[in-house]
């Protein structure tokens, strides 16, 4: 499965030249045009992502490797004109290492209503579970320890602001709110408990160009169903184009980030965020 992603990869990266600025996804190029293909029903990114993964299992010893995995998204909307997604990550990793930690995943879903616009309001379900590859029946079991969300879309800067230093520029705003019918232990294996509540503000500030900075600050009403790697903020950076065949560079610290009033639980820093190289495309 990964040589085939990789090929499927190296596919997409020879198509990037010919591709940029001329078609809008791959049923223009190949002028076929489908319920699937030609429309932009389907897309979403391929490309490479790694970091440094760094934690204490039962037995206290620390273990320090580093992931690199080949990663593809999908993203499927029935409908163009709506904001109804349905989303998925694969993450296969490159390198083997038996003493992954349990928390880790290869794959990520997400369904609901994603509305990008101003002044919208978006609503779902989310799973990051350790959905693994290699033992796939407690996929089943994983669905309970997703969540369901509702966020706000509110953009700060008007059309005549002195920070709009192009079409792109803007500094949005996001409250949020999660709500967890289970939740693991903290070594991410049992059941650790139920009704676990997330409130959150995420900001995202595109500066110019399609590069961006963002971070998100969360806070739990029960601090006993926080687990070592729930972060009191995340923070990130790099260059994102959505549209089909272009190239993106990110970096995304998303685990584990604690506030100095509060217990840090896992050896975490910037080094233990994920950088990535992502080939966006379109069907």
């Amino acid at each position: 499965m990964k040589k085939i992603v990789f090929i499927v990869l190296l596919f997409g990266v020879a198509y990037y030249a010919k591709a940029q600025n001329t078609y809008d996804n791959l049923g223009q190029m190949l002028r076929i045009h489908n319920y699937i293909m030609g429309k932009g029903r389907i897309r979403g990114e391929i490309g490479f992502g790694t970091s440094q993964v760094t934690y204490k299992p039962l037995n206290d010893e620390l273990i320090d490797f580093t992931r690199v995995t080949t990663t593809l998204a999908l993203d499927f909307v029935p409908k163009p004109q709506d904001h109804f997604h349905i989303r998925t990550q694969l993450f296969f990793d490159l390198l083997d290492n038996e003493k992954a930690p349990p928390y880790l995943s290869n794959m990520y879903y997400q369904i609901g209503w994603y509305d990008w616009h101003n002044k919208s309001v978006s609503f779902g379900y989310e799973n990051y579970g350790p959905n693994k590859f290699s033992d796939t029946s407690n996929w089943g079991d994983n669905l309970k320890q997703g969540f369901v969300f509702v966020s706000y879309n509110y953009d700060l800067l008007g059309d005549n602001s002195s920070l709009k230093l192009d079409d792109s520029s803007q500094i949005r705003i996001s409250p949020l709110a999660r709500y967890f019918y289970e939740y693991p232990n903290k070594f991410g294996v049992d059941v650790g408990g139920n009704h676990k509540v997330v409130l959150g503000t995420s900001a995202r500030w595109s500066i110019a160009k399609k590069f961006y900075i963002e971070g998100a600050a969360y806070y739990y009403p029960d601090r006993n169903t926080v687990l070592p790697w729930d972060p009191d903020f995340t923070y990130g950076f790099g260059y994102f184009n959505w549209e089909a065949f272009r190239l993106n560079i990110s970096y995304g610290n998303w685990i584990a980030n604690r506030f100095s009033w509060n217990d840090k639980e896992m050896e975490h820093g910037f080094a233990n965020g994920e950088f990535k190289v992502m080939f966006t495309w379109a069907l």
